[in-house]
């Protein structure tokens, strides 16, 4: 019951069973759900639109791990029991199906890996420049 009440005041669907580490953020929230056996990491950031979703009915794994330090863009769809390792990121609108290694990047429909390229600290906030 309260997690259908949350729903319908937030927008955000995240069922009981979810497994939610520390420091976990959802940035406008509106239409994002996270599955009954989904796990998330710590600092873990995720946009609006957002679905951690099973592919099955079974009763074992069947929705996403996501490791710590993953941002995951507005209408991802991360779906089955995939593992997104550390610092990786999923691109907006991706479909990830797959596994994606940790610091990598998945984009596109279905998704495919790339290696994130690491950018000086000074990239690191924007605000620097303000």
């Amino acid at each position: 019951m309260l997690s259908q009440l949350a729903r319908a005041v937030t927008g955000v669907e995240i069922h009981p069973g979810a497994q939610i580490g520390r420091r976990f953020f959802i940035d406008h929230g509106m239409g994002v759900v996270i599955g009954e056996t989904s796990e998330i990491g710590d600092d873990v950031m995720m946009y609006h639109g957002v679905t951690l979703g099973g592919r099955s009915l079974q009763r074992v794994k069947r929705h996403p791990t996501v490791g710590d330090h993953v941002t995951i863009g507005t209408g991802a769809r991360v779906l089955g029991p995939v593992t997104i390792g550390e610092n990786a990121s999923v691109g907006a609108n991706a479909v990830v199906v797959k596994d994606v290694p940790a610091g990598s990047t998945a984009v596109g429909v279905p998704a495919t890996v790339r290696e994130q390229t690491q950018q000086p600290d000074f990239f690191a906030d924007p605000a620097l420049w303000i």
